[in-house]
């Protein structure tokens, strides 16, 4: 059982570092000024524009023709941090059927902890990850850009609890598991325990249990009574009865800003045709497995190691965040800084002008007819 005494000096001390990193953010936030936000979501971008070469193509997803079929893919290498589990589970299929490499895109794969220090250190080209990391690292000088939105942009969160906790009223003196001391999974816990009555300071004791597997072993050990989670895990917990769920935190956030992908500005200046290419195979391949789910879900529950119908019950559970709009909205961002300054994991409130460069996006969408471009609209 984790001791109250041992969180608060774990989430001291990564607050302190938190605090100490975006000390700077708000005299710093000016830089990027010159990019505005109503220019980024417009797609007018920065310093460069991906080849018009790529619009000369055909794209039909019903079909199967993804646009990089019979078009002279230029061969590249690049160094990519993607998601696993429900969070890249399309942008995995997209892997294991080869898509990127038939794009002439070569991918090295990096697993890494901090990805803000990993493209500091220019071993990481493009990844997808919490713009909540991203943003802060963008305003203090790290050299990346936001240049597109995951597949889903909202948080695919759930809380779920032991059977005998029926609401949140219920959780008052309970543990609950918090994923991480901080970021957007904590973040959004406490906002939506405070959205429902309970104070996440006085009213809980919150504790960091991990992610995906640890946090769910950490539930049905009795480490915690109740916890935020990933699919497939909010569906494991019901089927087996050892658990309910008490909240899709998205119903009480739908403003909240969760999944982008961002790239170095080396890339973006340097092969800004190569941004645009791996959107193009990143969305084609999420907006391919949502329509073809024939297809989809035999891999997808071998990919997740489930059976077939649990599989299908926690992917369509969050059809309504599957989105594919690569445009990002700068709006949201801001609601997702906003929040972050509010709840005491940032210091100063930051900017998010100039950290977004929607050039990319705007292509994939027009050239894929996703977001504001799909075709029924």
């Amino acid at each position: 059982m984790y001791s109250k005494q041992r969180f608060n000096k774990t989430i001291g001390a990564v607050i302190a570092l938190s605090l100490v990193f975006t000390l700077a953010a708000c005299g710093s936030s000016s830089k990027g000024d010159s990019a505005s936000s109503s220019s980024s979501e417009a797609g007018g971008g920065t310093e460069a524009a991906a080849s018009s070469a790529l619009d000369n193509t055909t794209v039909d997803i019903a079909a199967g023709k993804p646009p990089w079929k019979g078009r002279d893919n230029k061969e590249v290498t690049i160094t990519a941090g993607f998601s696993k589990g429900m969070t890249g589970i399309a942008n995995q299929f997209a892997i294991s059927k080869g898509w990127y490499e038939e794009a002439g895109i070569h991918l090295n794969f990096v697993d890494t902890i901090n990805p803000v220090a990993a493209f500091g250190a220019g071993e990481v080209d493009i990844a997808d990850g919490d713009p909540g990391t991203y943003i802060p690292a963008i305003v203090n000088g790290v050299k990346i850009k936001v240049v597109s939105n995951m597949w889903r942009s909202r948080g695919a969160y759930w809380i779920i609890a032991k059977p005998e906790i029926k609401s949140f009223a219920d959780l008052k003196g309970k543990v609950v598991g918090s994923a991480q001391p901080i970021g957007g999974m904590a973040l959004t816990l406490m906002d939506v325990l405070s959205q429902n009555g309970i104070d996440p300071k006085k009213d809980v004791q919150l504790v960091p249990n991990g992610v995906y597997q640890s946090a769910y072993a950490a539930f049905e050990s009795g480490e915690v009574d109740a916890t935020i989670i990933h699919q497939p895990f909010a569906t494991m917990a019901e089927q087996s009865g050892k658990g309910t769920v008490l909240a899709k935190t998205w119903e009480f956030m739908p403003e909240y800003q969760t999944g982008v992908l961002v790239a170095s500005e080396k890339l973006i200046n340097e092969q800004p045709e190569v941004v645009e290419r791996v959107l193009e195979v990143y969305f084609y391949a999420n907006e391919y497995a949502k329509t073809h789910m024939d297809e989809f879900l035999p891999w997808a529950a071998k990919y997740l190691n489930l059976d077939e119908k649990t599989a299908r019950t926690a992917i369509e559970s969050e059809s309504v965040l599957w989105e594919n709009d690569p445009i990002v909205d700068t709006k949201r961002l801001q609601v997702t800084e906003d929040l972050l300054t509010e709840y005491g994991m940032q210091r100063d409130k930051i900017s998010v002008d100039g950290t977004v460069d929607n050039t990319f996006a705007e292509h994939v969408a027009k050239r894929l007819k996703l977001g504001k471009y799909k075709s029924d609209k």
